[in-house]
């Protein structure tokens, strides 16, 4: 028994644009075969599906809803040898499960191999907004390794831009005790965020347990973390500075004079390291995108002149 219309919501949309034409073709014939009855028994969960964390109370909820309303949305499967497997809508699916019903609305897609799934289904959750920040990421983690492809070519695929892929992807630069709390929904993706600004690993699991006791915003974590890296500067400012004028006191005389003649040159602070007489090197350093390009303009054009790549700076 079959129903006509696209009710197959944002997801569904997501998978009729796709770049990929295999994808677009299954997705456009199966919103003209409309909504599908389909027999649970026929039906497997997706080893891919990102989300791996399902509350049982929420499903319970969901299935008093499906109850009472019905389902607004269809879930979204493949056909493969007679059998199913579920692209989207698996709580919908063990919500079904729970009211003990023998099918369940879908939209079929046919003829999509497997190396299709994963991106079909971050996809289709993506768009319904359906999934955890963490499992977003390690989603694009595991198609970006799986493909074999780079974050310009996955953020196409997904339709999304390239720097919302990177910045999606840093999270899981956090520890796993963390990711956890994120999974748990414990702190959010901007909590994370502001956690990820700290360079110490102990630091940052010591303040997010801070922010779930102390119930932090967002605003207020970054404000704190802020305040702690203007300490942790004004530290290091002051420690630098002593072992500066430390090593300023046993510099030699014509390394002193050549830093001063380098820094008029440069109109800004130059380090020069010498090792052993032989050896060593020149830091050169900048403040600000701006000041980095005016120093890399002056390089350029110093290149220019000699005609050669500069490796040192002879005095």
């Amino acid at each position: 028994m079959s129903r006509k219309g696209g009710l197959g919501g944002q997801g569904m949309n997501a998978l009729i644009k796709s770049a990929d034409s295999e994808i677009r073709k299954a997705a456009l014939d199966a919103e003209k075969r409309g909504v599908l009855e389909v027999d649970i028994s026929l039906i497997d969960v997706n080893p891919d599906q990102p989300r791996k964390i399902f509350n049982e109370e929420e499903i319970q909820g969901l299935a008093e809803s499906i109850r009472e309303n019905g389902l607004i949305n269809p879930i979204t499967l493949r056909e493969k040898d007679g059998q199913y497997q579920i692209i989207s809508g698996e709580r919908r699916f063990r919500a079904f499960k729970f009211l003990n019903r023998d099918k369940v609305p879908a939209l079929v897609l046919e003829n999509i191999d497997d190396s299709k799934m994963l991106e079909l289904t971050l996809v289709e959750n993506i768009q319904r907004a359906d999934l955890n920040p963490i499992e977003i990421a390690r989603s694009y983690k595991k198609l970006i390794y799986d493909l074999n492809i780079k974050q310009e070519e996955l953020a196409n695929r997904v339709g999304k831009s390239r720097s919302t892929i990177s910045n999606s992807m840093r999270i899981l630069d956090l520890s796993e005790n963390i990711q956890n709390l994120i999974l748990e929904s414990k702190i959010t993706e901007g909590h994370a965020r502001a956690i990820l600004s700290l360079t110490d690993e102990n630091e940052r699991e010591t303040f997010a347990k801070e922010i779930i006791e102390n119930g932090y915003s967002v605003r207020e974590c970054e404000k704190i973390v802020k305040e702690r890296k203007n300490d942790n500067n004004s530290q290091e400012n002051t420690e630098n500075n002593q072992k500066d004028n430390k090593k300023e006191i046993k510099k030699d005389p014509n390394i002193r004079q050549l830093e001063n003649d380098l820094e008029k040159i440069f109109s800004t602070k130059v380090n020069v390291i010498d090792k052993n007489g032989k050896e060593g090197k020149i830091v050169i350093e900048y403040y600000s995108s701006d000041d980095l390009s005016r120093i890399m303009d002056m390089l350029e054009k110093i290149h220019e002149r000699e005609n050669s790549t500069i490796h040192t700076l002879e005095y």
